[in-house]
C-alpha cells in the first residue's frame, strides 16, 4: 500500500466520521406557509427515525392534524402520511429546511420550513 493511499483512506475516515458527528437532528418545532394555509409541527428525531405531528391551519383557522413518519439521512429529510403525502427535502442550513411536498393526487409544492425553537 502505497503513502498516496494510505492518506486518502484516512482522510475519508475522518470526513465520513465527522458526517456522523455532525449530522442533524431536526426535533422540534418548526413552521411553514402552503397557499396561504399556516403549518405548525412537532418533530421528534430518534436516530435516523423521525415521526411527529403537522397541524394545518386554513386561512378561517381551522385545523386539521397530520400524523408523519420518516428518516433523517444527514441533511436529507423524507416524511410521509399514511394517505400518500409525503415531504422530500434537504437541511439547508441550521434550522431550515427546503424541498418538495407531494401530494397524494401528485401536485408538487415547494416548501421552505423553518424551526421556531
Amino acid at each position: 500500500m502505497n503513502f498516496k493511499r494510505v492518506v486518502t483512506f484516512f482522510t475519508l475516515v475522518t470526513l465520513l466520521s465527522a458526517y456522523h458527528v455532525f449530522a442533524a437532528n431536526i426535533t422540534g418545532r418548526w413552521e411553514a406557509t402552503v397557499m396561504g394555509h399556516q403549518v405548525k409541527a412537532i418533530a421528534e428525531q430518534k436516530g435516523q427515525k423521525l415521526s411527529g405531528v403537522a397541524y394545518l391551519y386554513d386561512p378561517l383557522g381551522r385545523k386539521s392534524t397530520w400524523h408523519f413518519n420518516g428518516t433523517v439521512n444527514g441533511s436529507d429529510v423524507r416524511a410521509a402520511h399514511y394517505t400518500g403525502h409525503k415531504f422530500v427535502g434537504k437541511i439547508v442550513a441550521n434550522g431550515e429546511m427546503s424541498g418538495i411536498l407531494e401530494t397524494s393526487n401528485g401536485f408538487h409544492i415547494p416548501l421552505d420550513i423553518h424551526s421556531v425553537r
